[in-house]
């Protein structure tokens, strides 16, 4: 057997994908959440776990669809409690405060979760990207897109 040939293989070692070259730190994705908005940060956060081959992929696919359908159920919920005059207007604008919190908590969760396979993907040879021109675009063209898009009000605010 060829010792070059064999390699060693941790159980939790990312296993990258051709996408490797455009893998980045997820602390760009988790900035992208909060300066161009959640569409675009976790659609990042999505093609990044990909990019790094992360073992926990599944999770964190799972993190971003519950970020999404997290928003939406907000959404429902809110409209509802104001329809039903459990929240006044001035109420409403503090409840709506539930959307970030959301948002940040399962961009932390998807953060945690990719960085682990980012740290050893770096430990084992590989490189990541700088992601600030990602950043740069996404926030000046995310939201603008997101506006331009015919989108249900329930998932625009997903996204937003």
């Amino acid at each position: 057997m060829n010792m070059a040939a064999a390699r060693y293989r941790i159980p939790d070692e990312p296993r990258p994908s051709g996408l490797v070259r455009y893998a980045v730190d997820p602390m760009w994705p988790l900035l992208a959440i909060m300066l161009a908005g959640n569409g675009f940060g976790l659609a990042w956060f999505a093609f990044n776990s990909r990019a790094l081959g992360s073992v926990t992929a599944l999770r964190e696919w799972a993190w971003v669809a519950a970020s999404v359908i997290g928003c939406m159920l907000i959404h429902l919920l809110l409209q509802h409690a104001y329809a039903q005059g459990w929240l006044d207007k001035s109420a409403v604008a503090y409840a709506v405060l539930a959307f970030p919190a959301l948002k940040i908590t399962f961009a932390y969760l998807l953060y945690l979760d990719q960085s682990r396979s980012a740290e050893l993907l770096t430990h084992y040879g590989g490189t990541l990207r700088n992601g600030a021109i990602g950043l740069f675009a996404g926030f000046l063209l995310a939201r603008n897109v997101i506006d331009k898009l015919a989108l249900p009000r329930i998932l625009e605010e997903a996204l937003r």
